[in-house]
């Protein structure tokens, strides 16, 4: 039988020096299976999006429904908060703006209270 160049015929028994890994491969599926690893990865990328949604709020939204609005300030907010960065942690805080996004994108949206609501008393009368 004619076995292609790159083929090796070894004994079973030898295939552990071959793949490696035998003992983390034992013992971590019975601890995380893949559903467990992408809820973990998941839930890690919406924990990112979720530290970074105040300052992309501000910055976008802040900007777009701001009362100084002009064609193009999105970008050039962006680029203020940017321009002071070096390259790492500017490609970090793009990062922390996809999370955010994709947090968005896949949870309803909370509203956070930060004050004491009140009525007004003539309304209350």
């Amino acid at each position: 039988m004619t076995f292609p160049a790159n083929y090796a015929v070894m004994a079973e028994d030898e295939l552990t020096y071959v793949t490696g890994g035998g003992v983390i491969a034992n013992v971590l599926p019975a601890v995380m299976t893949s559903d467990n690893w992408r809820t973990f990865s998941t839930n890690v990328i919406k924990i990112i999006g979720n530290s970074f949604m105040t300052s992309m709020v501000n910055t976008i939204l802040g900007t777009a429904f701001g009362t100084s609005y002009a064609f193009g300030g999105i970008s050039t907010a962006i680029g203020d908060k940017l321009a002071n960065m070096d390259f790492l942690n500017g490609a970090m805080q793009v990062l922390g703006g996809i999370a955010t996004i994709y947090t968005l994108g896949t949870n309803d949206a909370k509203v956070k209270q930060s004050g004491v609501v009140t009525v007004n008393p003539e309304e209350a009368a």
